[in-house]
């Protein structure tokens, strides 16, 4: 059976309009690839964690906050409107932020592995007030222990 020739028409155009290639979006200029992006955020992480650990309720009135994120930036050899770019750039592409989330995921829990084996081993399991030397120092001061 032989279709009309206005139908073949309209099937060999659809066809055309189906072997189209994909669009592919150029990335803005100055935005960090994947590899990039991931350890800029691991480095911001920890800066994060720290704020959260260390400052506690005065955290949002640090100053040194800026100045630290300013080092991670500049340690990477960009600037704050640069990382804004890319993680808004990313940001609207959930896959690929996904996948550098788990990377920099498991970039800490690699670091934290290894903070662990450091202050986990013989050498460092010392006393934390190291008595030893508060006794030396009192002794010097002539200060006796409680018995």
């Amino acid at each position: 059976m032989m279709l009309p020739k206005s139908l073949q028409f309209f099937a060999i155009l659809l066809l055309l309009a189906s072997c189209d290639e994909p669009v592919v979006e150029i990335a803005p200029e100055g935005l960090l690839d994947k590899v990039g992006c991931t350890t800029v955020m691991v480095d911001v992480q920890l800066v994060e964690g720290m704020k959260v650990h260390k400052l506690g309720p005065m955290r949002e009135k640090s100053p040194d906050m800026e100045a630290m994120y300013a080092n991670i930036f500049a340690g990477h050899g960009i600037d704050q409107e640069e990382f804004e770019a890319t993680y808004d750039y990313y940001k609207a592409r959930p896959d690929e932020m996904e996948l550098i989330y788990e990377q920099v995921l498991d970039s800490l829990s690699k670091l934290d592995v290894q903070v662990k084996k450091i202050y986990n081993t013989p050498t460092n399991l010392t006393d934390s007030l190291n008595i030893d030397s508060i006794i030396t120092a009192a002794t010097k001061r002539k200060f006796q222990p409680l018995k």
